[in-house]
């Protein structure tokens, strides 16, 4: 026979310790599932992060920081990142990051960190590293999470800067590198070195990439127009300032502006420059009114600003202004296993410009162009490309389709370099020469057709009646005389 014995009910503390453990289960599968959820959400982001406990060792890291790390998170726990990074030596900048950060219970955040993981494949990387503190207790640290991610090569979104020289690749990185910041930059370097690349380059990788890059060449202009130019002026501010006129400075405004050869810009315009640099502000000339700016300066130029400061040429207090980043543009002479890249790049861009088939070089028209110590640098180079893919008979270059001398051979570089010069220089100057009389002509005609008027001539020309005005002066020519002459 079954006999049923009725329970007694149990106490109410072991009720409430059934109820307590019912509740802690419950809380403790609600966690669980969301640490389930937290895992899988960390796992399919795109940055590394690894958690540190208090001492640096790794506590757990997700499977992109894994990934990037090359370290599997069965190896890392319990481990610091010296530990696992501590060689090779490309890593000790990251290391020392995030130590400072523990030790200091500070927050770091940097670009362009370099890492080296087991296998040896370098990359940059993007690092913030952030202490976790209670809220009550702020000075007692409790860990840190550490996020990276890859940065990309950036020197790929500039295909016009050409090269793999070591020195080419020290420019390269530092343009990188400083494009993001807001620093002022000074280019130094031989006319023809790319100077104005550079500085294009730094524009278009940095934070005011979609506002105006403006660029002057300061020894272009005379030194009565450049404060105009830079500045612009009020109407009737000077003889044929016949309209308000915005100068590159405010055209430049929220974007960057490029000071091309700075170092022949006269102390009087340095003073206003210098403002600029100071105190954001200028005065337009003929004007009373001062306005604001919001610029990065660039400039650049081929003289050595250091002895134009101690020779009194160049203001000392501006030449320390502008020099927070320095480049030194090398020579095309220091970096000649770029001259095979570079002749042909200028090949395809000759043949596109041409639309025409791309031509090559002979095995001795490349050792011609190597042996050679370009003065005029990567500009004389791309002229002497562009001329020889013109000219050339066939679609294959000879040292004699370029415009070099080959008199004094690779041996006895002192003769060759000042024959070649010369002649390079000889040619530039009488190319100039016939551009200036040629516009000279072409002016004196449209003079001619419009019986003196020079606004009616400028309109003929495709100029404004400022730029022919300043023409009419450099070639010394008297409009009443063209009109009379007609």
């Amino acid at each position: 026979m079954i006999r049923y014995v009725e329970a007694e009910p149990p106490p109410i503390e072991a009720a409430n310790e059934v109820r307590a453990l019912s509740a802690l289960f419950d809380q403790a599968f609600v966690s669980f599932i969301e640490l389930v959820q937290a895992r899988e959400m960390l796992d399919s982001v795109n940055e590394g992060i690894v958690a540190l406990d208090k001492e640096g060792r790794v506590a757990g890291m997700n499977l992109r920081a894994q990934e990037i790390l090359e370290i599997p998170i069965v190896e890392a726990r319990h481990k610091s990142l010296r530990e696992l990074l501590g060689h090779p030596p490309t890593n000790d900048f990251l290391l020392t990051i995030v130590q400072n950060a523990l030790q200091e219970h500070e927050e770091r955040v940097y670009n362009r960190v370099p890492l080296c993981p087991p296998s040896g494949k370098e990359t940059l990387i993007s690092l913030k590293v952030s202490p976790l503190k209670l809220k009550n207790k702020p000075r007692e640290l409790l860990g840190a999470i550490v996020a990276f991610q890859e940065q990309p090569d950036r020197s790929a979104e500039l295909p016009e800067i050409v090269g793999r020289s070591q020195q080419f690749k020290e420019v390269l990185d530092l343009v990188v590198k400083v494009a993001p910041t807001d620093s002022r930059v000074l280019i130094m370097g031989e006319s023809g070195t790319g100077k104005e690349i550079i500085a294009n380059a730094i524009h278009r990788l940095g934070p005011r990439k979609d506002k105006p890059f403006i660029k002057l060449n300061c020894a272009a202009i005379p030194e009565g127009l450049l404060e105009s130019e830079l500045f612009g002026h009020e109407k009737g501010a000077f003889t044929g300032a016949l309209n308000k006129k915005s100068g590159k400075f405010e055209l430049a405004n929220r974007g960057t502006i490029f000071l091309d050869e700075i170092g022949d810009m006269s102390p009087p315009t340095q003073a206003k420059v210098l403002r600029v640099l100071q105190e954001g502000e200028f005065t337009p000339v003929g004007g009373n009114q001062t306005k604001k700016v919001d610029v990065r300066i660039i400039a650049a130029t081929n003289k050595d600003l250091f002895a134009e400061v101690q020779q009194g040429r160049f203001r000392e207090d501006l030449f320390y202004r502008l020099n927070v980043i320095t480049f030194n543009a090398p020579p095309l002479r220091e970096r000649k296993s770029d001259i095979p890249l570079l002749a042909d790049h200028f090949l395809e861009e000759a043949a596109k410009r041409s639309n025409s088939e791309k031509k090559s070089l002979s095995r001795s028209a490349l050792d011609l162009l190597l042996a050679y110590s370009w003065p005029g640098n990567v500009r004389e180079l791309e002229n002497a490309i562009e001329r020889a893919s013109l000219l050339s008979n066939g679609s294959v270059i000879q040292p004699e389709d370029l415009p070099i001398t080959p008199n004094a051979a690779p041996g006895n570089p002192h003769t060759r370099k000042h024959q070649v010069e010369k002649n390079w220089l000889e040619s530039q100057a009488s190319l100039n020469e016939t551009l200036e009389a040629v516009e000279k002509e072409l002016i004196i005609q449209a003079l001619k057709k419009s019986g003196g008027v020079q606004v009616e001539a400028a309109k003929l020309l495709g100029l404004n009646h400022k730029n022919l005005w300043h023409k009419i002066k450099k070639h010394n020519i008297i409009p009443s005389d063209a009109k009379n002459n007609g």
